[in-house]
């Protein structure tokens, strides 16, 4: 009897490209559906800032406040990945969406700055929890010949839901409150739950894992502690100049440079579609070349871009040529360092490690933040602030560096981790 291959089985065609099974293709369906509506939730919190500081009348600094807090709920959601090492990626996923669904309709009925901190806070908690699930339910079943490919376009999904976004709010960010029912839409996935809970199937690797009664997941870390130091350092130095440029773009465009709400959302669509070529060619080129030189080149690079919008904001076609480098750096370098944190450490660990290694992030998200809000009466303004902390990639380059080169590896259960490839 022919045994059934397991979920993310590949074989080799004519051509030397893996053979990717049709189930791994409805399972990045499945969970890119999900990523899709928790990114049109995280982007609409950052375009509508400014929105948000007119509702409420806070002024620039509060505005970054508010954004710095929201980011922190990404850190409780750390706690809640590190259930899915011991119950399943699945019903946590599931939960997940109904939590961020939940939390968009409280954001869409704030009343004053506190409940829409609040909301802010919850839905950012929920969607980093699927957002870490996505990448480690693919991660599991992708083949490791096309893994950071895999993880490329689930980024593409993702970066749909950002355009979504993006025109509702180019389309109608002018009118009185709209921001409340674009953030309402954000309930719809809880619609969709029930498919999704009929079609989604526990990751095949952490059903093996649990079976093989696998060494638990904390003794994993521990065993392979060095490597997970590495990627959560790497990660918080990664977001601290980056994650502040991100996120406050639309708020300097429209309160320093004085651009009209469509004008802002024209140029980050137009400089998103650009910009998720680098899903596809730093996917590519992690698979070939490995990791570690994509993240250092896109990082670079990502960084030289986002400082572009900062400092021609007055040139619409500089902007949008500066932003869309930077968005197309941001999205390489964001592939391989997914793909090098999936491929650290064994499969029960797995959740456990994209949770910890999301607190680096989210640290260095609220570190920059906090430093932003801090600079901004000292320097003069957002747009001085945002410039003044971009130096500080140097120190991420460094920690990248560091890392260990892990292109190539197979994800299975008995699979023995060998740094010495680094």
């Amino acid at each position: 009897m022919r045994a059934e291959a397991p979920l993310g089985s590949t074989s080799t065609g004519n051509s030397g490209r893996p053979k990717i099974e049709k189930d791994v293709w409805f399972l990045l369906f499945v969970v890119g559906t999900a990523f899709m509506a928790s990114r049109y939730d995280f982007q609409l919190s950052t375009l509508a800032l400014p929105q948000f500081q007119q509702a409420f009348g806070y002024d620039d600094q509060t505005s970054v406040l508010i954004g710095t807090l929201a980011k922190s709920g990404a850190i409780p959601a750390v706690m809640l990945t590190l259930m899915a090492d011991r119950i399943g990626r699945k019903p946590l996923f599931l939960m997940a969406i109904l939590g961020f669904s939940a939390s968009a309709l409280l954001t869409a009925l704030a009343q004053n700055p506190v409940m829409l901190a609040s909301g802010l806070f919850l839905t950012r908690l929920f969607t980093m929890v699927d957002e870490l699930l996505a990448v480690v339910l693919l991660a599991e079943a992708a083949p490791p010949q096309a893994r950071a490919w895999m993880l490329g376009l689930l980024a593409l999904l993702g970066a749909s839901g950002d355009g979504v976004a993006l025109v509702a709010y180019g389309t109608f960010a002018d009118q009185p409150d709209a921001w409340r029912w674009m953030y309402a839409a954000g309930a719809v996935p809880a619609l969709l739950s029930i498919i999704w809970r009929l079609a989604l199937p526990e990751s095949a690797a952490f059903v093996a894992a649990s079976r093989a009664k696998q060494a638990d997941p904390f003794a994993l870390i521990r065993a392979h502690r060095q490597p997970v130091i590495l990627i959560g350092i790497a990660y918080f130095l990664f977001w601290l100049p980056i994650s502040p440029a991100l996120s406050y773009n639309s708020q300097y465009l429209q309160s320093v440079a004085k651009w009209a709400p469509s004008q802002v959302a024209l140029v980050s669509f137009a400089a998103g579609l650009i910009g998720l070529a680098g899903t596809f060619l730093g996917g590519r080129l992690a698979d070939r070349f490995g990791r570690k030189p994509v993240a250092l080149i896109a990082t670079l690079i990502c960084v030289i871009g986002l400082s572009g919008v900062y400092l021609n904001s007055s040139q619409f076609g500089l902007v949008g040529a500066s932003l869309s480098m930077g968005y197309m750096a941001w999205f390489a370098a964001s592939v391989a360092l997914r793909a090098t944190m999936t491929e650290l450490i064994p499969t029960k660990a797995r959740a456990t490690v994209a949770g910890t290694s999301e607190i680096g992030a989210s640290s260095g998200a609220i570190v920059g933040g906090s430093l932003v809000a801090f600079l901004i009466p000292i320097l003069g303004g957002l747009g001085y602030a945002l410039i003044a902390i971009m130096p500080l990639v140097v120190l991420a380059l460094i920690a990248i560096a560091f890392l260990p080169e892990t292109k190539g590896r197979v994800l299975v259960e008995g699979e023995q981790v060998d740094d010495s490839k680094a």
